[in-house]
């Protein structure tokens, strides 16, 4: 196993989610599990002692984080070093069951960053690469086949009886990770502690996340360097404000808006960030009192042709195409989208700012919604625990700090091949773009860092907007905790219920057609799946 060095020692968390059937876990019988997945799957989580947080300070960051708000880099560290020695694991090859939401790399024999890779690794990284859209057949079939290798990647809150699959199939990390164990692992302990509470069920931790912190938090873009030039101010006080600067926004070939942006409406009318919670008891979001007011205001902005017309059946890709070439003035996307912006035309002159949502009536500004703190799991086989402790060894690796040697080939791949410098930065070829995409950041990573290769103006702008609007974000009080119904039935209760939303902004069905939409809801299985947070928060907090 890789040793650390000793000249920095250490001393010891919107990609497309696939939706797990049912299928390969009835075969498993795990699908019908009484306790697992419900109240007694996080039964003994109060006293489940999380993975000690230890921030790695070996790489010095431009601009440090807090309250939540990551560190920032404006300019990649020149002749990084590297923080391990050796090569991971136990020199046996590794195979990951992952996702990806890029096209498939060329395979290995015709992938230069891959065979560099398993020569610094010191053993082959067999990787099932699986595209978002086949990922639930996939899963199934190889859950089902009893062929899950390694490590395989999971989205905790899409995988229906998530606890027992766990208990049966993935490797119990308890005593290797909680509290000070995971010194061992320093890149993991660099991971904050929120980020893990979605790793444990049954009292046990039977993975490892990869953390976002607010990356995935949605805000509504504005094209700064338009608004500059007009002389307009985006940043509104009401949504009467909002309403009128969309107005004049709109007109001939040129729209405010990409779509209806719901969830910023909700915001402002102060809806909770899916659940409210009061000394345990939970509300869902769907039933709060001013739904509708957040659902009138949406309807008067489709039908006062403030939204583009072809919004909805639009992808989010093609929505930043008509950001970028103008058609559009603002967009709602994560914070994560921020940087991804350079992979579009975009000209010398394009500069995005955040709006902050105003309260709808005005007097202050309200708080964003603040989006999951991972990405994924990733959980090690069953079939693999004697080789636990060499497998964490190897994530611990992956999961190496940004800034560090490591890190700027896990990204980047080798300068001159997959990457160019400008100055210190390092910018991808095209051979890089095609040939890093092994999706390594979906089996884990290190905390998310701003960072914009050759613009140092987008990392600070970016660090700007999440210091004025993180700080004091709306968080969702079940976030890391499970229910097996919404699990199981989560999408078609939201599909259902969303669909009469898109019928109300569209004007085809009136806005009182909300409350027995959410009554229904309600009865279909919200109740239930409110019931479930419950006891999972219960258990949570001891």
């Amino acid at each position: 196993m890789n040793r650390f060095l000793t000249d920095h020692p250490v001393t010891r968390r919107n990609l497309l989610k696939g939706g797990m059937g049912l299928g390969a876990f009835a075969l498993l019988g795990l699908a019908g599990c009484s306790n697992e997945g419900r109240g007694g799957a996080l039964v003994g989580n109060g006293s489940v002692v999380l993975p000690t947080y230890i921030p790695y300070d070996g790489v010095a960051m431009d601009i440090k984080g807090g309250d939540g708000v990551p560190d920032t880099m404006l300019k990649y560290p020149a002749n990084p070093k590297r923080v391990a020695t050796g090569q991971p694991g136990d020199g046996k090859d590794v195979g990951i069951f992952g996702l990806t939401n890029t096209p498939v790399p060329p395979s290995v024999e015709n992938n230069a960053y891959w065979q560099e890779l398993h020569e610094r690794l010191g053993f082959a990284l067999t990787i099932a690469l699986t595209p978002a859209g086949d990922f639930t057949d996939r899963f199934q079939t190889t859950v089902a086949g009893d062929q899950l290798p390694d490590l395989f990647e999971m989205f905790p809150g899409e995988v229906p009886g998530l606890p027992g699959l766990l208990s049966e199939r993935a490797t119990d990390l308890t005593e290797l990770l909680s509290g000070d164990a995971v010194k061992d692992y320093p890149f993991l302990a660099n991971i904050p502690t929120e980020s893990w509470q979605s790793c444990v069920y049954g009292g046990k931790i039977f993975a490892v996340p990869v953390p976002r912190g607010p990356a995935q938090s949605m805000v509504m873009y504005a094209r700064q360097d338009y608004f500059e030039a007009e002389g307009i101010d985006p940043q509104v006080t009401s949504f009467e404000e909002f309403h009128s600067l969309c107005k004049d926004l709109s007109g001939g070939n040129t729209w405010a808006l990409g779509r209806v942006p719901l969830g910023f409406l909700r915001q402002m009318y102060e809806i909770p960030n899916e659940w409210s919670d009061e000394d345990g008891s939970l509300t869902g979001a769907r039933l709060h009192e001013r739904q509708e007011e957040a659902l009138e205001a949406g309807r008067r902005l489709v039908a006062d042709g403030l939204v583009h017309p072809d919004g909805v059946p639009a992808t989010q890709p093609q929505r930043k195409t008509w950001l970028v070439n103008g058609t559009i003035r603002l967009l709602d996307d994560t914070f994560s989208a921020w940087p991804d912006f350079s992979n579009y035309p975009i000209d010398d002159q394009f500069r995005l700012s955040v709006v902050q949502p105003p309260l709808a009536a005005g007097g202050g500004m309200a708080g964003i919604h603040l989006g999951a703190p991972i990405q994924n799991i990733t959980a090690i086989s069953s079939r693999s625990a004697d080789r636990a402790e060499a497998l964490l060894d190897v994530i611990n690796y992956l999961a190496a700090p940004f800034g560090s040697e490591e890190h700027l080939f896990r990204t980047y791949g080798v300068e001159g091949v997959h990457h160019e410098l400008d100055g210190t930065d390092p910018v991808l070829t095209e051979k890089g773009s095609t040939e890093i995409q092994l999706g390594l950041k979906y089996v884990v990573e290190g905390p998310w860092v701003n960072f914009q290769a050759g613009d140092p103006d987008v990392a600070q702008a970016e660090h700007d907007a999440q210091t004025t609007v993180v700080p004091t974000a709306v968080r969702n009080p079940v976030q890391g905790l499970f229910s097996d119904t919404a699990s199981r039935r989560g999408s078609q209760l939201r599909e259902k219920i969303e669909a009469v939303e898109a019928d109300i902004l569209a004007g085809r069905q009136p806005v009182s057609a909300w409350a027995d939409a959410a009554e229904a809801w309600a009865k279909g299985g919200g109740d239930t799946i409110r019931d479930e947070y419950e006891k999972a928060l219960a258990a949570r907090e001891g």
